[in-house]
């Protein structure tokens, strides 16, 4: 075979180059990558060398698994190019990083050939030995045994000699369960002895000692002989090393094992749901969240969630199983030993990917950061000195209000308290922030349930009104207002007058909130120049 490139000048090149390195080891190579002798027209030592296994080998069986990928990608190159490179490292020392090199040699020597020598020639101790990954090891995937019908080994093939280390004469004369793990003798036996019941073949799946002591997992494939006399008959057992497939299961139950004790200890009530809503995992904060259920989980999880809630989280399980839709909300839950929570709710979808399709609820109390939360929005939105809302947030209201399409009308009531300087100066600032606290009262009796009363600055509050349908029912409500605050004060410090002036003005959607608070108090000033009795509209 010849290849489709030019190669006999560049790549001798790189051979002589390859044969000066002290440390490089060769190999040659069959067109499929299968190791071969080193042909003699190459003029390299034999100690330079690797050594052929049996069993067809390839370059793949030196290197480790994880470097399987850049081997191959650096045979293609060179099958394509005329050489391939890369950095690998061998199985028997995988902490040495190698440098690989393919040459294609074959239209000078028949072969490619595959170099490799160490990047760090420091780690190299001694040049005159060969190296400790200069191997290619292939353990048989396959080996034949046979045994007598009281399962006694009475031949084996060097195959089974390489796979498991033991001579045959250590194995012959020997009972097969002397090989196999003290876990799996039971089911040993038990395949045997059906194998002699049915005398068809057999399958089962045994660990093995190996000769270093570590154990083999092995697929055995038992097919009985009958003879004329029963003592004659001969069992010949095939076995396959699944070693890595049993280590690959094994790592995913540990894999799950690990996953189950993380559910198991998070701060978190989680539930997995399938398609249909049947739960297939619960941790232990979730049975004790929803009062530790005989029955269906998701029921006793609805059972405890507040009315107004369970239809939120319905429609989330909902948009995640059904839509695939990933989703946060958050609800109320009666406790069973007592009291109410609130509960963060993320609601995560489960497809194919997942292996189960349905979704993963977890559930984090937040009852505490709630409170916090509500306790900072107070703060932040009412008058720590009166109780009702801020200036900031009876502007929001005003800017809400105006927000909102439709005819009717928004009031905005000025309230200035009359005379509060001189009680003020005579009675001390406490009676002064009494009397603001009662005008803060008082206002909040005298308005409408969804009216919102906000102290603005000094002894100046501020009423937002919405959904009038004239300036006559905002007049009257400011009215109200002047009335209730035109009762003298009985205080502690004894009987303080209180008398109040008070501006309204209206407007409709989608007008300006700082002309509406202007005009409000323009006609309050109107209102106190006039004497105060009664309440101004602006405009009149």
């Amino acid at each position: 075979m010849t290849s489709d490139h030019s190669s006999t000048g560049g790549n001798e090149a790189v051979l002589a180059s390859l044969l000066r390195l002290p440390h490089a080891v060769l190999t040659a190579a069959a067109s499929d990558g299968v190791l071969v002798p080193m042909p003699a027209s190459v003029p390299v030592t034999a100690d330079r060398v690797l050594p052929v296994p049996p069993d067809r080998a390839t370059m793949l069986d030196l290197v480790t698994p994880a470097d399987s990928l850049t081997v191959v990608a650096a045979w293609e190159r060179a099958l394509a190019t005329g050489t391939g490179f890369a950095t690998v490292h061998s199985r028997k020392d995988p902490g040495q990083a190698l440098a690989l090199t393919f040459i294609d040699l074959r239209p000078e020597h028949g072969v490619l050939l595959g170099a490799l020598d160490v990047l760090d020639s420091s780690a190299v101790e001694d040049v005159s030995t060969a190296p400790a990954w200069a191997s290619v090891s292939r353990t048989p995937r396959t080996a034949v045994v046979r045994k007598s019908g009281l399962a006694v080994i009475t031949a084996v093939d060097e195959r089974t000699t390489r796979m498991l280390g033991w001579t045959a004469e250590q194995m012959v004369g020997q009972r097969s369960s002397e090989f196999v793990h003290p876990d799996d003798q039971e089911r040993a036996i038990g395949n045997w002895l059906e194998l002699l019941s049915t005398q068809s073949t057999q399958r089962v799946r045994l660990r093995h000692r190996r000769a270093d002591g570590t154990w083999a997992w092995l697929e055995l494939e038992n097919q009985y002989l009958p003879a004329d006399d029963p003592a004659d008959a001969v069992v010949v057992t095939t076995m396959n090393d699944i070693s890595d497939e049993m280590a690959a299961h094994e790592a995913l139950r540990q894999q799950e094992r690990l996953l189950r004790r993380v559910a198991e200890s998070l701060p978190l009530a989680i539930v997995q749901l399938t398609a249909d809503r049947s739960v297939v995992f619960a941790n232990p904060r979730f049975d004790a969240l929803v009062g530790r259920p005989d029955g269906d989980r998701l029921a006793a999880l609805e059972a405890v969630v507040r009315d107004a809630d369970r239809a939120a989280l319905a429609a989330a399980l909902t948009a995640a199983i059904e839509e695939g839709r990933d989703g946060e909300l958050e609800v109320c839950v009666e406790s069973p030993a007592g009291g109410t929570r609130t509960c963060a709710v993320g609601v995560i979808a489960l497809g194919d990917r997942e292996g189960t399709p349905g979704a993963l609820l977890s559930l984090a109390d937040v009852s505490a950061q709630v409170r916090l939360r509500e306790e900072l929005t107070v703060r932040a939105t009412t008058d720590p000195l009166t109780g009702v809302a801020n200036r900031g947030a009876v502007a929001t209201a005003l800017d809400e209000a105006l927000a909102e399409s439709g005819e009717t009308l928004t009031a905005v009531v000025f309230v200035d308290l009359d005379g509060f300087k001189p009680i003020n100066d005579v009675h001390g600032h406490d009676v002064g922030d009494e009397l603001l606290r009662l005008t803060a009262a008082r206002l909040t009796e005298a308005v409408r349930p969804d009216d919102v009363v906000g102290r603005i600055g000094g002894d100046e509050f501020l009423v937002v009104s919405r959904g009038h349908a004239a300036e006559e029912t905002a007049l009257a409500l400011a009215d109200r207002i002047r009335t209730a605050l035109a009762e003298p004060a009985t205080l502690p410090q004894g009987t303080v007058p209180l008398s109040a002036s008070v501006g309204v003005a209206c407007g409709r959607s989608g007008g300006d909130a700082l002309s509406l608070i202007r005009d409000a108090d323009q006609a309050m000033y109107r209102a106190k120049h006039r004497g105060r009795a009664v309440p101004v509209l602006a405009g009149r």
